[in-house]
């Protein structure tokens, strides 16, 4: 049920379950995924989109290995629709209730949209302690998620939480030595790009240093990198551009309801297009960024 928490990761109780890994995430996934079920007219739809919330502790293990995570929960969840589809396994019991009566195997598994979209992000309103997942999802693709009809789930799934810190005697403190200023001090994360715009707040200027960026008017349940304060035709996640760390080359990806061009030229809506050096980046027409690459 929405909201219902667990105490157990794949039958091993979470007090000895250990930190996150990624099986968790697609365990609870797949758990999500049957419990999401809608059935209409003879066919059973499956939630298409999920978007999976950690405690930033948790998270940044993960940053680096995150969208190769989201790679394998899209491609356990094509095998699960291709086995319910193939093999029409018995789903459980308990599920027969929310489905219309009758045979459970009868009727097809379609999934709204032609992908999965899957997102791990950290949750910045600390709602989650460390171990704990939180899990939403929708049955259709994000066409325009902030005026989405469909409720969400929710599963908080908490594992083993960090043992308390180790109290060590007092001892007495010796004066501070003084150190020789290093020699190399620390440096600051490379940057790639900048992103010139102006919203309501006036002029900025954003350094790109990740190889992913993601756009947009941020929200609850939406985590963007690059945060405008700007009309509601922007969407609360409105594109993503990525750097491929192996040729210093980035692209952009439209995910939004109302467009997304590059030098006035539509990219078109879940599609990925190149994105020159220098450009000028539009968002549904009403705030424009200036690329370009350092």
């Amino acid at each position: 049920m929405p909201g219902e928490k667990s105490a157990k990761i794949g039958g091993v109780p979470y007090q000895t379950a250990g930190r996150l890994h990624g099986d968790h995430l697609i365990d609870e996934v797949l758990r999500n995924m049957e419990e999401g079920l809608f059935r209409i007219r003879g066919k059973t739809v499956v939630p298409s989109v999920y978007r999976i919330y950690l405690n930033p502790q948790d998270y940044d293990p993960l940053r680096d290995v995150a969208l190769f995570i989201a790679q394998e929960i899209r491609a356990t969840l094509d095998e699960q629709l291709s086995s319910w589809n193939g093999a029409r396994v018995r789903l459980p019991v308990k599920l027969l209730g929310r489905l219309s009566a009758g045979d459970s195997n009868k009727g097809q598994y379609v999934r709204l949209g032609d992908k999965w979209t899957v997102e791990i992000q950290p949750d910045l309103d600390g709602k989650l302690e460390p171990g704990e997942i939180e899990i939403y999802s929708e049955l259709g693709a994000p066409q325009k998620p902030e005026y989405s009809g469909g409720s969400m789930t929710r599963r908080i799934f908490p594992i083993a939480a960090l043992p308390p810190p180790v109290e060590l005697p007092v001892k007495a403190e010796l004066p501070a030595k003084k150190e020789p200023p290093p020699e190399n001090p620390p440096q600051k994360d490379p940057i790639h790009a900048y992103l010139r715009f102006a919203d309501e707040h006036g002029p900025h200027v954003f350094e790109v240093t990740r190889n992913q960026v993601v756009i947009g008017r941020g929200g609850r349940s939406y985590w963007v990198d690059l945060k405008l304060d700007t009309l509601p035709d922007v969407s609360r996640e409105h594109c993503r551009l990525r750097r491929n760390p192996e040729t210093g080359g980035f692209t952009i990806e439209d995910v939004s309801q109302f467009g997304t061009s590059v030098d006035g030229k539509p990219v078109g809506q879940n599609t990925v297009a190149p994105l020159p050096p220098r450009a000028t980046i539009g968002l549904a027409g009403v705030i424009e960024l200036q690329w370009e690459v350092a």
